[in-house]
């Protein structure tokens, strides 16, 4: 059975090996900002995982106490920028596409669960241009394209665009990813 929950710090080598199948490709990537082992060294994990973060939320899917997908979502208490938020890092593991799909569905409505407590409007997220699964899943969500950012990241010598998407809730949006 599988069961969601915020990642704590004592999370934190489970959620770095996690991150690191999602950059060699060994797991499936939604919204995803991790192009290689470089931008992993650069991301702050015991920061986000701490409990000390306030702009910060990390949650994962455990499947028999093994973490099989997490998701990231970033928000700011501050006045003007409060009603909104932005996702990334999303990775899940599953046999097929069906299990990974329905990994994916349950920590998005964790997410859509917090946006709602938290009087989150609008909820964005970006993926690599070439990312179809994701493009597709966040479709099915109802989110929509805002925009598609080119040479949006550099690595090396290589450009990324990125398609920015949107998601404005509304009082039914729980009932939606059900």
């Amino acid at each position: 059975m599988t069961h969601i929950r915020y990642l704590t710090h004592e999370d934190t080598s489970t959620y770095h090996a996690l991150l690191l199948q999602g950059i060699n490709k060994k797991l499936e990537v939604m919204a995803w900002k991790l192009r290689n082992e470089k931008c992993l060294e650069e991301t702050n994990i015991p920061m986000l995982l701490s409990s000390e973060s306030t702009d910060y939320i990390v949650i994962g899917a455990f499947e028999s106490n093994v973490l099989i997908g997490a998701v990231t979502l970033i928000h700011s208490d501050r006045y003007s920028l409060s009603h909104k938020a932005t996702l990334e890092n999303m990775c899940v593991k599953g046999d097929n596409h069906n299990a990974r799909e329905r990994v994916a569905t349950m920590l998005m409505h964790k997410i859509f669960e917090i946006c709602n407590e938290k009087g989150i409007e609008i909820l964005m997220t970006s993926l690599i241009s070439n990312n179809i699964s994701g493009k597709v899943f966040f479709s099915n969500l109802n989110f929509e394209t805002l925009v598609m950012e080119q040479h949006a990241r550099k690595y090396e010598d290589c450009y990324v665009d990125e398609h920015w998407l949107i998601y404005y809730f509304n009082s039914n949006d729980i009932e939606l990813i059900n």
